[in-house]
């Protein structure tokens, strides 16, 4: 893991995973789903009806949601991202981002974990001047796709050194996995016999406070 210091750097020329966005807006639905329908004899006006009294349409119908800008981090695969670019059609794709927020938001044993790293769905964010010297996390339970044109049009704060960037992808296969993921060899600390990685897995945690 890297250390601090070396974690962020200045945004590159290209967009790439582990790059983070000031303000990007990030939509957040309601079960159940309610959604505004024009009214036919009134312009500029709209009902809102909700789904389990009425069935929605899909080409003028418009869900309800609330919408916050959200600063986020890129963590669609660089393949992908590359694609879109080089395609230069932006408007009619959508890239995968997380939300960030401060790791004081959470319980006192979460953000321990946090810290630790054996908190599967947050990716610890240390404090830099990047951060205002703050403590973030990214939250892994609520990857969302985005227009891609909303990246474009936020600020890029900073971007992941090359080993945070591969942390985060490591962190990403032990969220979606519970398999931990190792970047190179793997050697026992003690008298450096090569151990097989794929034998090491993540138990499921049962503390009542685990979110």
């Amino acid at each position: 893991m890297p250390h601090q210091d070396d974690f962020y750097m200045p945004p590159g020329q290209q967009f790439e995973p582990g790059d983070i966005f000031l303000s990007v807006p990030f939509l957040s639905l309601k079960y159940p789903l309610a959604y505004w329908r024009m009214r036919q004899n009134e312009p500029q006006t709209a009902s809102l009806f909700d789904s389990e009294h009425a069935e929605p349409r899909a080409s003028t119908d418009t869900p309800r949601s609330s919408v916050e800008l959200r600063a986020v981090i890129l963590v669609s695969h660089g393949c992908e991202v590359d694609r879109v670019l080089r395609k230069e059609n932006l408007q009619r794709n959508y890239w995968l981002a997380a939300p960030i927020h401060p790791i004081k938001d959470c319980g006192e044993k979460t953000i321990n974990r946090i810290r630790n790293r054996t908190q599967p769905n947050r990716f610890y964010l240390p404090p830099s001047p990047y951060t205002d010297d703050k403590e973030l996390c990214v939250d892994l339970r609520k990857i969302t796709p985005i227009n891609c044109q909303y990246f474009v049009d936020s600020n890029r704060l900073c971007s992941l050194t090359e080993q945070a960037q591969e942390a985060l992808f490591a962190q990403l296969g032990f969220f979606f996995s519970g398999s931990a993921l190792y970047i190179g060899p793997v050697e026992c600390p003690s008298c450096g016999t090569e151990l097989d990685a794929s034998q090491f897995k993540a138990e499921s945690n049962d503390e009542a406070d685990f979110e």
